[in-house]
């Protein structure tokens, strides 16, 4: 079994409209297509239509090549709105922590209820 992943991007429906498209990628400029579900809706109907051509290495390798600083992930906050980044982080470490084993006063591992 091969360890490579294959995405394909969502499927667009053929009554799309290219020039809807267009407007929302001017409106949601500064947003990031995996942030924002508008953009991204945008983003996958202008690659259906052939009008944009998707980027082949991710921002953050874009940036490296540039030798520009990228921010954590963390730092930065959506654009349209919703909770920082690190919110979700922080309650997955936090459940992680739920899911390691307690020592007893006994020194035995126990699983939290």
């Amino acid at each position: 079994m091969s360890d490579e992943a294959i995405l394909t991007p969502p499927q667009v429906c053929g009554r799309a409209d290219v020039r809807l498209a267009h407007k929302l990628m001017r409106q949601h400029r500064v947003c990031r297509v995996d942030l924002c579900i508008w953009k991204s809706a945008a983003y996958y109907t202008l690659v259906a239509a052939g009008h944009l051509a998707p980027q082949t290495l991710t921002p953050r390798e874009r940036a490296a090549a540039r030798n520009i600083a990228f921010p954590p992930l963390d730092a930065q906050l959506p654009v349209c709105g919703g909770p920082p980044l690190r919110t979700p982080r922080e309650v997955l470490e936090r459940l992680s922590e739920l899911a390691v084993p307690v020592p007893d006063s006994n020194g035995t591992a126990n699983h939290r209820d």
